[in-house]
Protein backbone atom coordinates (compact mmCIF):
# COMPACT_ATOMS: atom_id res chain seq x y z
CA UNK A 1 0.00 0.00 0.00
CA UNK A 2 2.03 3.28 -1.21
CA UNK A 3 1.02 6.18 1.30
CA UNK A 4 -0.31 9.54 -0.56
CA UNK A 5 3.42 11.85 -0.59
CA UNK A 6 3.44 14.23 2.28
CA UNK A 7 6.42 16.52 2.91
CA UNK A 8 8.12 15.33 6.25
CA UNK A 9 7.80 18.60 8.00
CA UNK A 10 4.28 20.59 8.04
CA UNK A 11 5.22 24.21 8.64
CA UNK A 12 1.83 25.78 10.83
CA UNK A 13 1.65 29.36 10.94
CA UNK A 14 2.32 31.40 14.64
CA UNK A 15 0.22 34.16 15.75
CA UNK A 16 2.52 35.02 18.04
CA UNK A 17 5.05 35.82 14.96
CA UNK A 18 5.94 39.60 14.11
CA UNK A 19 5.06 38.52 10.94
CA UNK A 20 1.91 38.43 9.67
CA UNK A 21 0.17 34.75 8.79
CA UNK A 22 0.39 35.98 5.21
CA UNK A 23 3.77 37.44 5.68
CA UNK A 24 5.34 33.92 7.02
CA UNK A 25 3.09 31.79 3.94
CA UNK A 26 5.57 33.89 1.87
CA UNK A 27 8.65 33.94 4.25
CA UNK A 28 8.73 29.91 4.70
CA UNK A 29 8.01 29.23 0.88
CA UNK A 30 10.73 31.51 0.07
CA UNK A 31 13.06 29.64 1.99
CA UNK A 32 11.76 26.03 0.28
CA UNK A 33 8.93 24.66 2.13
CA UNK A 34 5.92 23.41 -0.33
CA UNK A 35 3.01 23.11 2.13
CA UNK A 36 2.06 25.29 4.86
CA UNK A 37 -1.17 25.55 7.00
CA UNK A 38 -2.58 29.22 7.32
CA UNK A 39 -3.92 29.34 10.82
CA UNK A 40 -5.08 32.39 13.11
CA UNK A 41 -6.57 32.35 15.75
CA UNK A 42 -6.80 35.71 17.33
CA UNK A 43 -7.86 37.78 14.67
CA UNK A 44 -11.33 38.52 13.45
CA UNK A 45 -12.78 36.89 10.54
CA UNK A 46 -12.72 40.09 8.36
CA UNK A 47 -8.71 40.09 9.53
CA UNK A 48 -8.22 36.30 8.92
CA UNK A 49 -9.92 36.44 5.11
CA UNK A 50 -7.66 39.65 4.39
CA UNK A 51 -4.88 37.24 5.40
CA UNK A 52 -6.52 34.56 3.13
CA UNK A 53 -7.01 36.74 0.60
CA UNK A 54 -3.61 37.98 0.73
CA UNK A 55 -1.24 34.73 1.37
CA UNK A 56 -3.51 32.78 -1.60
CA UNK A 57 -2.54 35.54 -4.05
CA UNK A 58 1.40 35.51 -3.33
CA UNK A 59 1.36 31.81 -3.74
CA UNK A 60 -0.33 32.09 -6.92
CA UNK A 61 2.17 34.77 -8.38
CA UNK A 62 4.85 32.61 -7.28
CA UNK A 63 3.81 29.68 -9.51
CA UNK A 64 1.40 27.95 -6.84
CA UNK A 65 4.26 28.12 -4.01
CA UNK A 66 3.93 27.17 -1.54
CA UNK A 67 0.64 25.24 -1.08
CA UNK A 68 -1.53 26.68 1.40
CA UNK A 69 -4.12 25.05 3.71
CA UNK A 70 -6.64 26.47 5.81
CA UNK A 71 -6.80 25.54 9.45
CA UNK A 72 -10.92 25.79 10.89
CA UNK A 73 -12.47 27.95 8.45
CA UNK A 74 -14.78 26.54 6.01
CA UNK A 75 -16.91 29.66 6.09
CA UNK A 76 -14.18 31.91 4.74
CA UNK A 77 -12.86 29.13 2.22
CA UNK A 78 -16.33 29.35 0.72
CA UNK A 79 -16.07 32.73 -0.15
CA UNK A 80 -13.21 32.37 -2.20
CA UNK A 81 -13.50 31.89 -5.57
CA UNK A 82 -13.17 28.09 -6.92
CA UNK A 83 -9.88 29.55 -9.42
CA UNK A 84 -8.82 30.67 -6.12
CA UNK A 85 -9.03 28.38 -3.64
CA UNK A 86 -6.13 26.94 -1.54
CA UNK A 87 -4.51 23.41 -1.64
CA UNK A 88 -6.97 22.06 1.56
CA UNK A 89 -8.47 23.11 4.66
CA UNK A 90 -7.67 21.70 8.03
CA UNK A 91 -9.88 20.46 10.62
CA UNK A 92 -10.22 20.05 14.24
CA UNK A 93 -12.66 17.27 16.15
CA UNK A 94 -15.02 20.61 16.96
CA UNK A 95 -15.40 21.79 13.82
CA UNK A 96 -17.49 21.22 10.50
CA UNK A 97 -17.74 17.62 10.32
CA UNK A 98 -15.36 15.69 7.28
CA UNK A 99 -19.08 14.48 5.71
CA UNK A 100 -20.43 17.79 5.60
CA UNK A 101 -17.27 19.60 4.78
CA UNK A 102 -16.76 17.50 1.64
CA UNK A 103 -20.68 18.26 0.33
CA UNK A 104 -20.04 21.71 0.74
CA UNK A 105 -16.30 21.92 -0.87
CA UNK A 106 -15.03 21.63 -4.47
CA UNK A 107 -13.56 17.51 -4.47
CA UNK A 108 -10.10 19.39 -5.59
CA UNK A 109 -10.20 20.10 -1.99
CA UNK A 110 -7.35 18.18 0.17
CA UNK A 111 -9.46 17.63 3.66
CA UNK A 112 -6.91 17.36 6.76
CA UNK A 113 -8.16 16.31 10.21
CA UNK A 114 -7.15 16.31 13.58
CA UNK A 115 -7.27 13.66 16.04
CA UNK A 116 -6.92 12.53 19.76
CA UNK A 117 -8.57 9.63 21.17
CA UNK A 118 -9.09 6.27 20.04
CA UNK A 119 -12.63 6.86 19.48
CA UNK A 120 -11.94 8.86 16.74
CA UNK A 121 -9.15 6.19 15.56
CA UNK A 122 -11.98 3.51 15.10
CA UNK A 123 -14.17 5.89 13.52
CA UNK A 124 -12.39 7.55 10.90
CA UNK A 125 -14.75 8.92 8.34
CA UNK A 126 -14.35 9.08 4.63
CA UNK A 127 -13.12 11.62 2.35
CA UNK A 128 -10.27 12.89 4.20
CA UNK A 129 -6.55 13.33 2.84
CA UNK A 130 -3.93 13.65 6.13
CA UNK A 131 -5.12 12.88 9.09
CA UNK A 132 -3.26 14.47 12.58
CA UNK A 133 -2.52 12.44 15.43
CA UNK A 134 -1.67 13.98 19.00
CA UNK A 135 -1.03 15.94 21.12
CA UNK A 136 2.42 14.32 21.26
CA UNK A 137 3.24 16.46 24.11
CA UNK A 138 1.31 19.41 25.64
CA UNK A 139 0.99 22.40 22.59
CA UNK A 140 2.96 25.48 22.93
CA UNK A 141 1.29 27.83 20.81
CA UNK A 142 -2.55 27.19 22.79
CA UNK A 143 -3.85 25.24 25.61
CA UNK A 144 -5.28 21.67 24.59
CA UNK A 145 -7.84 20.06 26.37
CA UNK A 146 -6.84 16.23 24.91
CA UNK A 147 -4.56 14.49 27.05
CA UNK A 148 -1.02 14.31 25.37
CA UNK A 149 -0.42 10.64 23.86
CA UNK A 150 3.46 10.45 24.27
CA UNK A 151 4.54 8.24 21.84
CA UNK A 152 3.51 4.83 22.95
CA UNK A 153 0.23 6.14 22.93
CA UNK A 154 1.26 7.23 19.10
CA UNK A 155 1.93 3.71 18.26
CA UNK A 156 -1.17 2.36 19.77
CA UNK A 157 -2.99 5.35 17.90
CA UNK A 158 -1.44 3.68 14.62
CA UNK A 159 -2.14 0.30 15.53
CA UNK A 160 -6.06 0.88 16.18
CA UNK A 161 -6.03 3.28 12.81
CA UNK A 162 -3.83 0.22 10.66
CA UNK A 163 -2.50 -0.13 7.30
CA UNK A 164 -3.81 3.24 5.13
CA UNK A 165 -2.48 5.46 2.31
CA UNK A 166 -3.36 8.35 4.48
CA UNK A 167 -0.46 10.49 5.62
CA UNK A 168 -0.12 10.14 9.11
CA UNK A 169 1.04 13.59 10.89
CA UNK A 170 2.57 13.92 14.57
CA UNK A 171 1.19 16.91 16.05
CA UNK A 172 1.42 19.15 19.51
CA UNK A 173 4.75 20.36 21.14
CA UNK A 174 7.13 18.73 19.29
CA UNK A 175 10.89 19.78 18.89
CA UNK A 176 13.19 18.79 16.54
CA UNK A 177 15.19 16.35 18.62
CA UNK A 178 11.53 14.62 18.48
CA UNK A 179 12.22 14.15 14.38
CA UNK A 180 13.87 10.52 14.65
CA UNK A 181 11.68 9.02 16.69
CA UNK A 182 8.22 10.37 15.04
CA UNK A 183 9.12 8.63 11.93
CA UNK A 184 10.75 5.75 14.23
CA UNK A 185 7.07 5.45 15.83
CA UNK A 186 5.47 5.32 12.04
CA UNK A 187 4.56 9.12 11.49
CA UNK A 188 4.85 10.30 7.79
CA UNK A 189 4.90 14.11 8.70
CA UNK A 190 5.75 16.40 11.77
CA UNK A 191 3.36 19.12 12.37
CA UNK A 192 5.43 22.48 14.32
CA UNK A 193 4.65 26.17 14.89
CA UNK A 194 6.52 27.08 17.71
CA UNK A 195 9.88 25.42 17.05
CA UNK A 196 9.75 27.09 13.19
CA UNK A 197 8.78 30.55 14.04
CA UNK A 198 11.51 30.75 16.73
CA UNK A 199 14.20 29.50 14.18
CA UNK A 200 15.94 32.02 12.24
CA UNK A 201 16.97 29.54 10.34
CA UNK A 202 13.57 26.99 9.77
CA UNK A 203 14.72 25.76 6.19
CA UNK A 204 17.44 23.79 8.39
CA UNK A 205 14.34 22.36 10.17
CA UNK A 206 13.01 21.03 6.94
CA UNK A 207 16.37 19.99 5.70
CA UNK A 208 17.04 18.02 9.31
CA UNK A 209 13.43 16.27 8.79
CA UNK A 210 13.87 14.99 5.34
CA UNK A 211 17.15 13.89 6.30
CA UNK A 212 15.77 11.57 9.68
CA UNK A 213 12.62 10.44 7.81
CA UNK A 214 15.03 8.77 4.62
CA UNK A 215 17.54 7.46 7.78
CA UNK A 216 14.26 5.24 8.50
CA UNK A 217 12.50 5.49 4.89
CA UNK A 218 15.41 5.29 2.44
CA UNK A 219 14.31 5.75 -1.61
CA UNK A 220 15.83 2.84 -3.27
CA UNK A 221 17.59 4.11 -6.00
CA UNK A 222 19.26 1.66 -7.08
CA UNK A 223 17.39 0.33 -10.02
CA UNK A 224 17.18 4.22 -11.47
CA UNK A 225 14.87 7.31 -10.77
CA UNK A 226 13.55 9.87 -12.78
CA UNK A 227 13.86 13.61 -12.09
CA UNK A 228 11.44 15.66 -12.55
CA UNK A 229 10.25 19.69 -12.02
CA UNK A 230 10.19 23.01 -13.20
CA UNK A 231 13.09 24.34 -15.27
CA UNK A 232 15.71 25.40 -13.29
CA UNK A 233 15.29 23.37 -10.33
CA UNK A 234 18.49 21.10 -10.83
CA UNK A 235 17.49 18.00 -12.13
CA UNK A 236 19.94 17.73 -14.44
CA UNK A 237 22.73 18.86 -12.00
CA UNK A 238 21.33 16.66 -9.39
CA UNK A 239 20.99 13.43 -12.29
CA UNK A 240 24.84 13.71 -12.95
CA UNK A 241 25.71 13.52 -9.15
CA UNK A 242 23.67 10.37 -8.42
CA UNK A 243 24.49 8.26 -11.70
CA UNK A 244 28.13 7.41 -10.71
CA UNK A 245 26.73 7.67 -7.29
CA UNK A 246 24.53 4.39 -7.84
CA UNK A 247 26.21 2.97 -10.92
CA UNK A 248 23.49 4.04 -13.50
CA UNK A 249 23.89 5.64 -16.38
CA UNK A 250 22.37 9.12 -17.07
CA UNK A 251 20.16 10.19 -19.51
CA UNK A 252 19.21 14.03 -19.75
CA UNK A 253 16.48 13.90 -21.71
CA UNK A 254 16.33 17.41 -23.17
CA UNK A 255 20.30 16.55 -24.32
CA UNK A 256 18.61 13.44 -26.19
CA UNK A 257 16.34 15.39 -28.27
CA UNK A 258 19.01 17.85 -29.16
CA UNK A 259 21.26 15.43 -30.23
CA UNK A 260 18.15 13.67 -32.35
CA UNK A 261 17.16 16.71 -33.95
CA UNK A 262 20.80 18.04 -34.71
CA UNK A 263 19.69 21.32 -33.06
CA UNK A 264 18.73 23.26 -30.03
CA UNK A 265 15.87 23.20 -28.01
CA UNK A 266 15.34 27.03 -28.44
CA UNK A 267 16.03 26.88 -31.74
CA UNK A 268 13.39 23.73 -31.91
CA UNK A 269 10.75 25.81 -30.76
CA UNK A 270 11.31 28.78 -32.51
CA UNK A 271 11.94 26.71 -36.12
CA UNK A 272 9.14 24.15 -35.68
CA UNK A 273 7.09 25.65 -32.48
CA UNK A 274 5.78 23.94 -29.67
CA UNK A 275 3.39 21.31 -30.91
CA UNK A 276 6.61 19.39 -32.87
CA UNK A 277 8.91 19.85 -29.58
CA UNK A 278 6.53 17.60 -27.89
CA UNK A 279 6.29 15.11 -30.62
CA UNK A 280 9.65 14.64 -31.00
CA UNK A 281 10.36 14.53 -27.43
CA UNK A 282 7.07 11.53 -27.12
CA UNK A 283 9.73 9.74 -29.39
CA UNK A 284 12.83 9.97 -27.91
CA UNK A 285 11.22 9.03 -24.67
CA UNK A 286 10.26 6.25 -26.58
CA UNK A 287 13.54 5.56 -27.43
CA UNK A 288 15.74 6.00 -24.93
CA UNK A 289 14.41 6.00 -21.58
CA UNK A 290 14.18 2.72 -19.57
CA UNK A 291 14.94 1.09 -16.44
CA UNK A 292 18.25 0.84 -14.85
CA UNK A 293 19.17 4.64 -15.88
CA UNK A 294 18.85 8.09 -14.03
CA UNK A 295 17.15 10.21 -16.23
CA UNK A 296 15.88 13.75 -15.63
CA UNK A 297 13.32 15.10 -17.70
CA UNK A 298 12.63 18.57 -18.98
CA UNK A 299 10.83 21.29 -17.45
CA UNK A 300 7.31 20.47 -19.55
CA UNK A 301 8.12 16.69 -20.45
CA UNK A 302 5.92 14.92 -17.26
CA UNK A 303 3.31 17.32 -18.26
CA UNK A 304 2.83 15.57 -21.42
CA UNK A 305 0.15 12.80 -20.90
CA UNK A 306 1.98 10.29 -23.26
CA UNK A 307 5.41 11.14 -22.11
CA UNK A 308 4.09 10.77 -18.52
CA UNK A 309 2.40 7.12 -19.25
CA UNK A 310 5.90 5.89 -20.44
CA UNK A 311 7.96 7.00 -17.55
CA UNK A 312 5.04 5.37 -15.54
CA UNK A 313 5.62 2.18 -17.29
CA UNK A 314 9.29 1.96 -16.07
CA UNK A 315 8.14 1.48 -12.66
CA UNK A 316 10.76 3.99 -11.96
CA UNK A 317 10.83 5.60 -8.34
CA UNK A 318 9.67 9.81 -9.21
CA UNK A 319 11.10 12.11 -7.68
CA UNK A 320 10.21 15.97 -7.93
CA UNK A 321 13.07 18.39 -7.38
CA UNK A 322 11.03 20.70 -5.73
CA UNK A 323 12.42 23.93 -5.46
CA UNK A 324 10.60 27.49 -5.49
CA UNK A 325 10.10 28.77 -8.45
CA UNK A 326 11.20 31.98 -7.90
CA UNK A 327 14.48 30.65 -7.26
CA UNK A 328 14.37 28.40 -10.38
CA UNK A 329 13.41 31.83 -11.81
CA UNK A 330 16.34 33.52 -10.53
CA UNK A 331 18.95 30.58 -11.95
CA UNK A 332 17.42 30.68 -15.36
CA UNK A 333 18.04 34.38 -15.88
CA UNK A 334 21.50 33.73 -16.66
CA UNK A 335 20.43 31.26 -19.17
CA UNK A 336 19.54 32.26 -22.74
CA UNK A 337 18.77 29.02 -24.19
CA UNK A 338 15.02 28.19 -22.04
CA UNK A 339 12.69 28.64 -24.97
CA UNK A 340 9.78 28.96 -22.15
CA UNK A 341 11.29 31.79 -19.90
CA UNK A 342 11.26 35.02 -21.83
CA UNK A 343 10.08 36.49 -18.45
CA UNK A 344 9.51 36.09 -14.79
CA UNK A 345 5.90 36.33 -15.04
CA UNK A 346 5.64 34.18 -17.86
CA UNK A 347 7.55 31.66 -16.01
CA UNK A 348 5.86 31.62 -12.97
CA UNK A 349 2.54 31.57 -14.83
CA UNK A 350 3.46 28.17 -16.32
CA UNK A 351 5.08 27.08 -12.93
CA UNK A 352 1.26 27.76 -11.71
CA UNK A 353 0.00 26.02 -14.60
CA UNK A 354 1.64 22.87 -13.59
CA UNK A 355 1.86 22.28 -10.06
CA UNK A 356 -1.23 20.06 -9.86
CA UNK A 357 0.58 17.52 -12.11
CA UNK A 358 3.48 17.61 -9.80
CA UNK A 359 1.37 17.12 -6.16
CA UNK A 360 0.97 12.85 -6.16
CA UNK A 361 4.88 12.78 -6.34
CA UNK A 362 7.52 12.26 -4.10
CA UNK A 363 9.36 15.79 -3.24
CA UNK A 364 12.61 15.84 -2.77
CA UNK A 365 13.84 19.22 -1.29
CA UNK A 366 17.43 21.05 -1.37
CA UNK A 367 16.77 23.53 1.54
CA UNK A 368 19.01 25.86 0.23
CA UNK A 369 22.02 22.76 0.01
CA UNK A 370 24.14 22.03 -2.67
CA UNK A 371 23.07 19.66 -5.24
CA UNK A 372 25.81 17.60 -4.15
CA UNK A 373 24.76 17.46 -0.54
CA UNK A 374 21.36 16.41 -1.88
CA UNK A 375 22.93 13.60 -3.47
CA UNK A 376 24.80 12.67 -0.57
CA UNK A 377 21.89 11.95 1.53
CA UNK A 378 19.82 10.79 -1.02
CA UNK A 379 22.27 8.26 -1.58
CA UNK A 380 23.50 7.55 2.04
CA UNK A 381 21.85 4.42 2.48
Amino acid sequence: MRKRPFPPLYAITDDRSSRSPAEQVRFLGDLGFPLVQLRCKTLSSEQFKSQLDQAIEEARTAGQWPRLCLNDRIDLLRTVPPERQPWGLHLGQEDTPIEQARTLLSPQIKLGLSSHIEAHWRDLPEGIHHLGVGPIYQPRSKPSSWVPLGWEGFRNALQILGPRIHPIIAIGGLHQQDLKQAYRAGADSVAMITEISSDPHPENLLWEAQRERWQVRPHNLKQGVVLVGHSGSGKTSLGQELAPRLGLPFVDLDQAIEIKAGRSISELFENQGETHFRKLEYEVALEHLKPGQVIALGGGAWHQSDVRLHIQSLNLPILVLAEPPRRCWTRLQSTVSRPLARSESEFLARCAQRAADLHDLDEVYSCGRSIRDLANQLTHN
